[in-house]
């Protein structure tokens, strides 16, 4: 792991400014061409009404998560998270912090999608987004149009880029590409975590959970009104162990550790999530 990843999740973790079992195949039906890309995912953002409520459902089932007083408020953005750190990426629960600053920030970025994404319970949007990351990270290398976001909270010079139909097919989840200064540090194992050396120690219990669970290694999520053609879909479609694919709800599925407990928790109607342990 590099040392810009470890220092990532401590400003994840400490800064107060910034944010089924393992399937062999896609769904062929559905999904007429897998395209190869240079993403993966980073982590997810869930949006939710009552953070703590939602936060709670998780916690319930074993979960640990990030303490309330290190979670990261996103300055100018008006939005806030609730965190949930696992070895391979991370579960955001996302919530508007000021409405005032969320109305004020969509006024000067019109091409984004936080107040449509905030609003899902009245609109019907998808509540789930997708944060990618890029391998050798270049730009030009996103399969997809993109909006140019930068806030206060990021490192200067620095920018995520969000699908431009993100914010026109509110249907499908919510796409954006952060940049290698943000991207989630990961870890191969418990053993490696163990062994990773720092003068503060505490932020490894956060990867820690009760009931288990290590890794996220599959994600199916389930989207109404969806066409698996248009270009970002096809990109996420393109990377192992994630698919999107069209239903009668918004669904999401995470399957841990290959499903190796065999245990489901199904946290609706509160949550629109099924986890697999």
């Amino acid at each position: 792991m590099s040392t810009p990843n470890y220092i990532l999740i401590l400003v994840l973790i400490f800064s107060l400014s910034s944010c089924k079992d393992k399937k062999n195949e896609k769904k062929a039906i559905e999904i007429s061409q897998v395209v190869s890309s240079d993403l993966n995912v980073d982590h997810f953002n869930i949006w939710v009404i009552n953070p703590n409520k939602a936060k709670k459902k998780l916690t319930d089932i074993g979960f640990t998560s990030v303490p309330d007083s290190l979670s990261a408020v996103h300055k100018g953005q008006g939005t806030a998270g609730r965190y949930f750190y696992f070895l391979n990426n991370y579960i955001e629960l996302i919530y508007v912090y000021d409405q005032t600053e969320l109305e004020e920030n969509n006024k000067i970025n019109k091409d984004l999608d936080f107040v449509e994404r905030a609003n899902f319970k009245k609109n019907g949007a998808s509540p789930f987004s997708i944060a990618l990351k890029v391998k050798d990270y270049n730009v030009e290398k996103i399969p997809f149009k993109k909006v140019q976001y930068h806030q206060d909270w990021m490192d200067k010079n620095a920018s995520i880029y969000s699908a431009r139909n993100s914010k026109t097919k509110l249907k499908e989840p919510s796409i954006f590409v952060v940049y290698p200064e943000m991207e989630s540090g990961t870890f191969k194992s418990m053993t490696e975590l163990e062994n990773f050396s720092s003068e503060d120690e505490s932020w490894k219990e956060y990867f820690k959970h009760p009931n288990g669970a290590k890794k996220i290694t599959d994600i199916v999520i389930t989207s109404t009104n969806l066409d698996v053609k248009t270009e970002t879909i096809k990109a996420v479609n393109g990377i192992e162990n994630i698919t999107i694919q069209k239903g009668n709800e918004h669904l999401m599925e995470l399957y841990f550790d290959n499903h190796i407990q065999g245990k489901s928790y199904d946290l609706r109607p509160e949550l629109p999530i099924i986890i697999n342990l």
